[in-house]
């Protein structure tokens, strides 16, 4: 337990809210735009400059989101050892320490902060999904695509979050791997040079045309391979039951349907059956009929020849 702040708990709510989680991935993504858009081949200075601005501004964002988490949680020290709030402190602390630490002027490490993001592969569910629909647009303004989302299947939602994941780990090995290459490794020029990089070697193709040349930069690279052969078929297996699932689930409907049809051809055929034996039975009753009348006839054909008779 700790001691509450001010606010600290409205803040909390308010920070945990679907609808401020999808806005801060949102200003996350405009933070890796601006990252690649400034260490892309062709950028005019003056672009550039705008970039690090925009950068800069993000960053002080950021930076607030970070001292309000903490305010949340009483400024208690040890909650700074969260995993989380480490990666949300590195993905700052440049922009924290440029004013005094030269050595950072040019490092960058805002796209850390795609760890975070990670908590909003929780609403790729069909059920969370229309939720913050429901939160972001409203209830009316919703219907139409919760209507729609009945044609989006889990499974499709897992494959989504597993690109998440696996975009997550090669963005920030390419990402790192830039920062400590760009400056002495000429074959890093710009920031697709290292997604190329971290791709083929995330892939364990390694064509050997690109090669790092310090020890940060295959620190790097040894680190995400590891998490790569942890990380990537663990999400494949996700992404493979789900199919499994979703293969079960149209089986069992197949299966339903078919004992559906089943059984419906069985009424069928006891109806049919019924009513054949009512007009088996409609048919002897008709045919005792005809004989009882053909029998009065009969009699009635005898009871005239009698009178006849009598009467010459």
């Amino acid at each position: 337990g700790f001691t509450p702040l001010p606010y600290g708990a409205e803040i909390d709510r308010f920070q945990h809210a679907p609808l401020s989680e999808v806005s801060s991935a949102l200003l996350v993504g405009l933070a890796l735009m601006v990252y690649v858009l400034a260490r892309s081949p062709g950028i005019s200075e003056g672009t550039v400059r705008v970039l690090e601005a925009s950068t800069s501004a993000i960053n002080a964002l950021f930076t607030i989101d970070y001292l309000a988490r903490w305010w949340c949680h009483g400024l208690r020290l040890n909650y700074l050892l969260n995993p989380i709030m480490i990666a949300d402190l590195l993905s700052i602390l440049p922009f924290l320490l440029r004013p005094w630490v030269a050595e950072v002027s040019e490092l960058e490490l805002t796209f850390l902060k795609l760890i975070r993001v990670q908590r909003i592969y929780r609403f790729f569910r069909p059920k969370a999904f229309k939720s913050i629909l429901r939160i972001l647009l409203g209830p009316d303004q919703a219907q139409p695509y919760e209507d729609g989302l009945q044609e989006v299947r889990p499974y499709q939602l897992q494959v989504l979050r597993t690109f998440g994941v696996v975009f997550t780990l090669l963005f920030i090995t390419a990402a790192l791997f830039y920062e400590a290459e760009q400056v002495v490794n000429p074959q890093f020029g710009d920031i697709f040079s290292s997604f190329y990089f971290s791709t083929i070697a995330l892939s364990t193709v390694g064509f050997g045309d690109i090669a790092p040349m310090t020890p940060q930069g295959r620190l790097v690279i040894t680190v995400a391979v590891i998490l790569g052969l942890c990380l990537i078929p663990s999400e494949a297996s996700l992404v493979a039951a789900a199919i499994s699932e979703e293969q079960r689930l149209q089986d069992e409907q197949e299966a339903e349907k078919a004992l559906a049809e089943a059984e419906r051809a069985e009424a069928q055929l006891a109806w049919d059956a019924a009513r054949i034996a009512e007009l088996e039975d409609q048919t002897r009753e008709e045919r005792a009929r005809l004989v009882e009348l053909e029998e009065q006839a009969k009699s009635w054909g005898q009871k005239d020849s009698s009178r006849s008779a009598s009467s010459e």
